[in-house]
């Protein structure tokens, strides 16, 4: 097996960077969005990281994100708030959707603000994140119109997009609760990665236009669809799931849920955060749950070797590793790369350059 070259996560990002400002990112934006994308490949989500950069390239160049451009609101109250995306980039708007609920929950109590029409959001783990570290609780979910790649329960043809949803909950002394998963049996970058490296998916990711299960992730893209979460036996579950996630994000953010009249490749994003502060001023929902956390981890493990874990905790062990050992950019992730790069018309001499330096193991290398 051969090991893929690793990187700097600040080089990645700069990359990144680089070639969104050739493609005509603004420097602010392009940093973000970098950063964004780095954050997932340094915790182990490649699908929603540099991966994506080609897309968004694509995307600029075919009018399905527009750069420069702020989410605006178009309806606001207390507890509230409705933004329009503008098809922006996605991590910008998701950024502000997430603080703007959190800032209104810390005097409310509780918010909802609704993004519609926004560029890829990225991992929506991030957001549930951000709202910890803003001391919220928080319920996230994504839509996205134009891109169907699930079927519904029992059905061939795709209707619904991967409509993912993620949870946060922050606990007193401890790294925050995060979960973050795709209501669809795996993210659909996933089946794109293994596509770029000409790789085989496991059985009961998707099946073909036929309606047949299939291993080649190809066939996803020639008509064929990923199946709700529990697969073949529980799908009716993921089904359900995505269903009100299609109509929490879509519906109430005004941007739409799925449908056969939808042509932009958007996505929709609605996030509820909670002031655990203001239900309890004492702290005791952030010390309850710590309490809680502790009890959880002291179950003995049926594994000696596999100690019981929580949600998030396989994501910071893999940011630890890449922080030391390097990212891995395989050789199909690289082309990638190299063509989003050379569709921005980013200086090909800058881009050698960037991913000439060695990696030094065993450093611990931040990425801003």
């Amino acid at each position: 097996m051969v090991n893929s070259p690793r990187y700097s996560p600040r080089a990645v990002a700069h990359l990144a960077e680089t070639i969104l400002i050739a493609a005509g990112a603004g420097a602010d934006e392009a940093r973000a969005v970098a950063h964004y994308l780095v954050m997932s490949d340094l915790v182990g989500h490649a699908s929603h990281g540099v991966l994506r950069v080609k897309q968004y390239v694509e995307q600029i160049r075919n009018g399905q994100i527009i750069c420069r451009v702020e989410p605006r609101i178009v309806n606001e109250g207390p507890g509230f708030a409705v933004l329009e995306g503008g098809l922006g980039f996605g991590q910008v708007a998701a950024a502000r959707a997430t603080r703007c609920a959190c800032e209104k929950a810390t005097v409310q109590g509780i918010a909802i603000v609704a993004l519609r029409n926004s560029a890829h959001v990225g991992r929506l783990g991030d957001w549930a994140e951000l709202a910890a570290e803003m001391g919220c609780a928080s319920f996230h979910f994504v839509n996205t119109l134009a891109m169907p790649r699930v079927a519904p329960w029992g059905g061939r043809e795709p209707r619904l997009s991967t409509n993912p949803l993620a949870w946060g909950m922050p606990v007193a002394g401890r790294e925050p609760i995060v979960v973050d998963l795709t209501t669809s049996v795996v993210a659909e970058g996933k089946v794109r990665l293994a596509r770029n490296a000409g790789k085989s998916i496991p059985s009961g990711w998707i099946v073909d236009r036929a309606g047949r299960s299939s291993t080649d992730p190809a066939a996803l893209y020639e008509g064929g669809t990923l199946l709700p979460l529990g697969g073949l036996d529980a799908g009716h579950k993921g089904y359900a799931l995505s269903l009100m996630v299609d109509l929490m994000a879509g519906a109430l953010s005004g941007g739409g849920a799925s449908g056969p009249t939808r042509n932009i490749n958007c996505n929709n994003f609605t996030v509820i955060a909670i002031a655990p502060g203001q239900l309890a001023p004492d702290g005791s929902i952030a010390d309850e749950a710590a309490h809680f956390v502790d009890w959880i981890r002291s179950t003995s493990p049926a594994d000696p070797e596999r100690p019981v874990m929580l949600p998030g905790d396989i994501e910071r062990a893999a940011r630890a590793r890449h922080l030391r050992d390097g990212l891995p950019l395989d050789a199909g992730l690289m082309q990638a790369l190299k063509d989003a790069a050379t569709l921005a018309g980013a200086p090909m001499a800058k881009i050698d350059q960037l991913l000439s330096g060695a990696f030094q193991s065993g450093i611990h290398h931040e990425i801003f």
